[in-house]
């Protein structure tokens, strides 16, 4: 078998007796490619579509390289990959490719329709219905996904991913025992899989079996400890069980873990709240409103701990915040409740203000009369 530059030397040979093959152009660049000198394989591809605009193939290696490059590059592979399935629509590595690059681009709705034209193309390979499964599991489409997710167990019957991520739709959809029962062949089959204790432990915890959830999640502990996910879980079952000092205990560690973790904030937040720990519980929101921008309950939360504290100032500027946000996503009621709230937090901060104010004037006067009083006694 000639390794690729044997085979990239013949492709070029060939192509000097045949420049005008579009074909030997585009083998020539998967070559180049696949050495990661993915310039040359650009250059090559161009060359074999200025050749012949119809060629699918040539289109398809075009995207697969550009993606390669990076997601910044995923909209111009979309392009390439749109262009081969127009020529071909029904070739199934090419949906596959236009797949990945809409992914990048996060439209997974696009995506989804791609993974159903395929799932009918290719009914019998199961890693179609698997990928399918979670799409839907994604958007939202919990029996969706979980007819998905039992298609591809009926092609491969020990799919991991299929049981786990299965268990996850049905505790969605409120069908707690088939849930738990999802998770536990999942543990059976693999009991090494930290992921699949994890989401045992949280399909317990949404059934209300607090001590099946921790010992579940421990076990999840013991095989993965960096897991920022299982601490977050372990600390709303000791939450669920009035243990609020547990609770805050392992969140924090979650956070340790990964440093930028929204859910474990939140929950942590909520919780030093209901401690009344507001110094503590302000610092989170303030953390957490600076990663997530768009989330009108923890700009409100956030304002309440400054409220408590009275800090008013810095209460009426995250309960403004909070009232456009949720005017934006229509939820006028809540914005006319924080449109109070803040109207007094600003009435208070004014006041603070001016009694501030007023306190650095008195010192002020005070601070000269003293001095000129020492003048005098100087002279």
């Amino acid at each position: 078998m000639e390794n690729s530059d044997d085979s990239l030397e013949s492709v070029e040979a060939y192509l000097r007796e045949n420049p005008q093959d579009a074909t030997a152009w585009n083998v020539k660049g998967v070559f180049h490619a696949q050495r990661k000198e993915f310039g040359d394989a650009l250059r090559a591809l161009d060359q074999a579509l200025q050749l012949d605009s119809e060629l699918a193939a040539a289109h398809s290696n075009r995207g697969r390289v550009l993606l390669t490059l990076g997601s910044e590059k995923a909209s111009e592979a979309l392009k390439s990959f749109d262009r081969a399935l127009k020529i071909k629509p029904d070739e199934i590595d090419t949906l596959r490719d236009k797949a990945l690059a809409l992914r990048a681009l996060g439209r997974a709705k696009d995506e989804l329709e791609i993974y159903t034209k395929m799932s009918q193309l290719s009914k019998e390979e199961w890693g179609i219905w698997l990928r399918l499964g979670d799409i839907q599991l994604e958007v939202g489409d919990f029996r969706g996904a979980i007819s998905s997710y039992d298609k591809s167990l009926e092609l491969k019957d020990d799919l991991v991913p299929a049981y786990i991520r299965r268990a996850i739709a049905l505790a969605f959809d409120t069908q707690s025992d088939k849930a738990l029962k999802s998770a536990e062949t999942a543990t059976k089959l693999d009991p090494n899989n930290p992921e699949a204790w994890l989401i045992r432990g949280d399909v317990n915890l949404r059934a209300g079996k607090h001590k099946a959830a921790m010992k579940s999640l421990k076990k999840a502990s013991e095989l993965d400890p960096t897991n920022a996910s299982v601490e977050n879980t372990m600390g709303m079952v000791s939450y669920k069980d009035g243990k609020l000092s547990d609770a805050t205990k392992h969140l924090k560690r979650a956070i340790i873990r990964r440093k930028k973790y929204p859910t474990a904030m939140r929950n942590l937040g909520l919780i030093l709240m209901e401690q009344e720990k507001w110094e503590e519980a302000s610092k989170v929101f303030t953390d957490l409103t600076a990663i997530v921008k768009n989330d009108p309950d923890a700009f409100d939360a956030k304002a309440t701990a400054f409220a408590r504290l009275d800090d008013f100032c810095n209460a009426e500027e995250a309960w403004e915040k909070a009232r456009k946000l949720y005017k934006k996503t229509r939820k006028k009621k809540e914005a006319e409740r924080v449109s109070i709230l803040g109207r007094a937090a600003r009435i208070n901060c004014h006041r603070i203000r001016k009694a501030t104010k007023a306190a650095r004037d008195k010192e002020k006067m005070t601070r000269t009369f003293s001095d000129r009083k020492r003048k005098k006694k100087k002279r």
